[in-house]
């Protein structure tokens, strides 16, 4: 039980350091050549989203239950301040990129190019931010605190 639920944690923790990867800068350069190619990156960055909300609740449900009782592991300080930057990185993504994302959902769907800009600009800081977190959240759990 063990190794498999450290593999889904692992796993789960690399699919949710890929998915915030592609789509904030696609989006942005999809934005800057126009409306017409923005329906399709758009339809992608909310995939992406998805996958990265996925990932990131799988990533912390996994990794409570590697280190509850069930799982054996230990709860060091790290593993808490691990769980404490994978949490703030869920918020990022509720407090920034999800917005950002209706954003221009909503420009788009108007016809508002300069509106689309305007609300995906919060989109690299979320993408910059989110990447820092984890790996933060990861040498916080590998490396003895």
């Amino acid at each position: 039980m063990t190794l498999a639920l450290r593999f889904s944690h692992i796993l789960a923790a690399a699919l949710w350091m890929g998915s915030a990867l592609f789509w904030p800068g696609a989006l942005r350069r999809a934005l800057s050549l126009g409306l017409p190619h923005a329906s399709a990156a758009l339809t992608q960055a909310r995939m992406g989203a998805r996958l990265d909300l996925g990932a990131g609740l799988a990533t912390v449900g996994t990794g409570l239950l590697f280190a509850s009782p069930l799982g054996g592991g230990p709860v060091r300080a790290g593993v808490l301040l691990g769980l404490g930057l994978a949490l703030a990185r869920l918020g990022l993504l509720f407090g920034m990129a999800r917005p950002a994302l209706r954003g221009v959902g909503e420009a788009v769907a108007k016809g508002d190019a300069l509106a689309a800009t305007a609300a995906s600009r919060r989109l690299p800081a979320y993408a910059g931010s989110a990447h820092l977190l984890w790996l933060l959240a990861l040498a916080a759990m590998v490396f003895p605190l």
